[in-house]
């Protein structure tokens, strides 16, 4: 946690002490009197709110539950150093200025929102934003007043991290966030939206056990910042198969210091045909700048046949960078259709075709020569054409070929080759690509979708992750969910 803002908090502390013992007058019955009021006002509740840098809430949050007071921290909070601690209390570039119930504070898009309480404990909190309705209600991390990160209660209602709603309107009675025991201050994990007005509620509970409420309003300004625009290369009602990823195409580049913030911001929902909410696995992933920024989703494994997936993108105000901010929501409602798997065995020269379980077709084939193989790995149809001019200035050919099925951007088709049907299913003699017979090149071309899975095996070369729209399935599990900005 950084100094500053553990100083901050537990400065907190250190001016309700000074304030409830430090005299007032030099007449001992009017420092008596005086002292006794103090000590009474003391008593009340005093809010903070403010703004905190993203770089500050990052640092916050890496306190741990078991970590101590620095010792900055700890002699801040001595009264003989009432001067350091009053200097050291929190301005606008942390908790802010008391406020007080019914106060309008403004700060900046981009910023994170800062809590914090004197004399009480923080009960529970709530921030929500009308206008972007969709984004989650926002957990943030609560802190005592030495500085250091709580845990949340188990029973602690809070937004999802990764929100799983695609609720289009405001609720009336905002998702209360509880607060854990002996906890001061709060700082949000979202960072604020542009051109927007925020709900603050606070409850704090005294020593006594009274409960005292804050309502006050933040509101953010519009940004000059250049607006980024973000797209899915999937339609709405479109059926794709079981390997399709979720993505995003950016207009310009995220920065990395706000991929945080706008990967926790999406949603996506699996529901069967019936309705029913599905549970899958699955993480987004920021792949090389292209040079746009890309972000995919894609589930541990294949999605579950036969399902509904609807996927939510509030991003419109959302800081992108210094300089820039999203410029558009984004929707997007598509089916996973039936679970179909092409596998093609180099060793073997065979391609074989398994529709939600069964086999369907089994053919012989002719994969890539040993000059020019075909890539071991997870393929994923991208594209087809009945009729298609393949070209190559690797192998200096210009070839009109039918029934082309686009498999990876390296070149590598499944396509109808009458040329090589003497030696399908025995040799291997392509420059990459599955050969067939036209007949049956066209059989399978009229059952592929974009998303199915074609994957290739018994070569001596694999498929690397660059160089490719759909490079999602080379990774590993873990190699992938490396790939999101969230811990």
């Amino acid at each position: 946690m950084s100094t500053k803002i553990q100083g901050a908090i537990a400065a907190l502390s250190a001016l309700a002490l000074l304030t409830a013992c430090t005299p007032s007058s030099d007449d001992p019955d009017a420092t008596r009197d005086g002292a006794n009021k103090t000590a009474e006002a003391a008593e009340d509740p005093v809010f903070r709110v403010g703004a905190i840098s993203s770089e500050d809430a990052e640092s916050a949050s890496e306190s741990t539950s078991t970590s101590q007071p620095s010792d900055d921290a700890t002699s801040t909070a001595e009264p003989s150093q009432s001067t350091d601690a009053a200097t050291a209390m929190p301005g606008a570039g942390d908790f802010g200025e008391v406020t007080e119930s019914g106060d309008e504070i403004d700060l900046e898009a981009g910023q994170r929102i800062g809590i914090s309480v004197e004399n009480a404990d923080l009960s529970d909190i709530s921030v929500t934003e009308e206008a972007h309705p969709r984004i989650a209600h926002d957990p943030g991390t609560f802190f005592d007043a030495s500085g250091t990160a709580l845990e949340p209660d188990e029973d602690a209602k809070a937004g999802s991290s990764t929100p799983s709603s695609t609720e289009s309107e405001p609720t009336d009675n905002a998702e209360a966030v509880s607060a854990p025991d002996d906890s001061a201050a709060w700082i949000s994990t979202y960072g604020l939206v542009a051109d927007s007005e925020y709900t603050v509620k606070v409850t704090a509970t005294t020593a006594d056990g009274d409960e005292v409420d804050l309502d006050a309003t933040i509101t953010v300004d519009a940004s000059d910042g250049a607006p980024m625009s973000v797209r899915t290369t999937l339609a709405d009602d479109q059926t794709v198969g079981v390997a399709a990823p979720i993505m995003l195409n950016f207009g310009s580049t995220v920065s990395e210091e706000f991929r945080d913030d706008v990967e926790r911001r999406l949603s996506v929902k699996v529901t069967d045909e019936d309705g029913e909410e599905r549970e899958v696995e699955g993480s987004w992933g920021w792949l090389y700048d292209d040079p746009q920024s890309r972000l995919h989703f894609r589930p541990k494994e294949f999605w579950p046949a036969h399902s509904k997936v609807s996927v939510d993108v509030p991003l419109k105000d959302v800081p992108t960078g210094e300089n820039s901010v999203g410029q558009n929501d984004l929707t997007l409602d598509f089916e996973i259709g039936r679970k179909q798997v092409v596998k093609a065995d180099v060793k073997t020269h065979r391609m074989t075709v398994t529709r939600d379980g069964k086999t369907v077709m089994d053919f012989p084939a002719s994969l890539g020569a040993p000059k020019s193989p075909s890539y071991n790995g997870t393929h994923v149809v991208m594209s087809k054409a009945a009729d298609y001019t393949m070209t190559s200035e690797q192998w200096d050919y210009e070839t009109d070929v039918q029934w082309a099925v686009r498999i990876h951007n390296n070149g590598e088709f499944i396509h109808a080759a009458p040329w090589s049907a003497g030696v399908q299913g025995s040799q291997n003699v392509s420059h990459g690509c599955v050969n067939l017979t036209t007949a049956r090149a066209k059989e399978y071309y009229d059952s592929a979708i974009f998303g199915d899975p074609v994957e290739i095996t018994g070569s001596q070369v694999s498929l690397s992750t660059n160089d490719s729209d759909i490079s999602d399935w080379v990774y590993s599990w873990d190699e992938w969910k490396k790939l999101s900005a969230l811990d």
